[in-house]
């Protein structure tokens, strides 16, 4: 089997029903689905029950969390391609599986584009945008899990999500897999998915974005040298000023003046 396609649960029923629904009205319906619910009590379970004629496998117990319930979906797939849509992502149409199965042709990791509704339109993000990526690009953690398919191969050779961390096991898979591991990349411009924004990677908790940074320099401590780590957050901190900036008009126009007389200072 070529592709499976796995979504995690937690006291979401409205977004599961979109998920589900989207993934059962494929045209093409050879591919594998498996829902990992973490015991919900919202009525998840009954909108599961709905569908599961269209489902390989699932099932509804306590888990530790985000990662262990993708582990586990992991454990149970049988295709060869994975792709983790949780709930509350759901595909742009019913000819997804159709159009990217095609793409799906022996490079470890395919991603295409996910939808985002944000501020009140709608945005495409093309995520890395390009199939040569470099380490700083795999560092930055430009990662549209709704829309990449990553051989389940990869799980077996660089392992599974690490459960001790509870916001960038994600991060530290494409890291290991990409950054040192050297795994095949591909972007294919296809829309794949529309995200679902007020999920827990968007929030806007303070105390959440507070425990992500502290995990991910904890995460980049652990997986970098010394003077890459330094190097990674020099860099970072760079991008954060870049935005800064441009989020100031004024100072932005500025910013550009100076880029401009000195690109004709260099010139002459």
């Amino acid at each position: 089997m070529k592709l499976s396609i796995i979504t995690i649960n937690r006291n979401n029923a409205y977004g599961l029903r979109k998920t589900i629904e989207s993934v059962v009205s494929q045209t093409f319906k050879d591919f594998e689905y498996i829902v990992i619910d973490g015991a919900s009590t919202d009525g998840s379970v009954e909108v599961v029950k709905e569908f599961e004629d269209g489902m390989s496998f699932w099932i509804s117990e306590p888990d530790g969390g985000i990662y262990p319930a993708m582990n586990k979906g992991i454990k149970k797939a049988k295709g060869e391609y994975l792709l983790f849509l949780n709930s509350g992502d759901f595909f742009v149409d019913e000819y997804v599986v159709k159009r990217i199965l095609p793409e799906l042709s022996g490079t470890d990791i395919v991603q295409g584009n996910t939808i985002e509704d944000r501020n009140g339109g709608s945005y495409r993000n093309r995520g890395y945008g390009h199939s040569e990526i470099s380490f700083l690009d795999v560092q930055r953690g430009h990662f549209l899990h709704q829309a990449s398919f990553c051989r389940k191969d990869l799980f077996e050779k660089y392992g599974y999500f690490d459960e001790g961390y509870r916001y960038v096991s994600d991060t530290i898979f494409y890291i290991k897999t990409l950054g040192y591991g050297g795994a095949s990349f591909r972007y294919v411009d296809i829309d794949i998915a529309n995200f679902d924004t007020t999920g827990i990677s968007c929030t806007t908790d303070p105390v959440i974005r507070k425990k992500r940074m502290e995990e991910e320099m904890r995460m980049q401590r652990s997986l970098f040298p010394g003077r890459l780590y330094a190097y990674c957050r020099d860099s970072e901190r760079k991008v954060e000023l870049y935005d800064e900036l441009k989020a100031h008009p004024f100072i932005w126009k500025i910013v550009m003046l100076q880029k401009w007389i000195c690109d004709k200072i260099d010139k002459c």
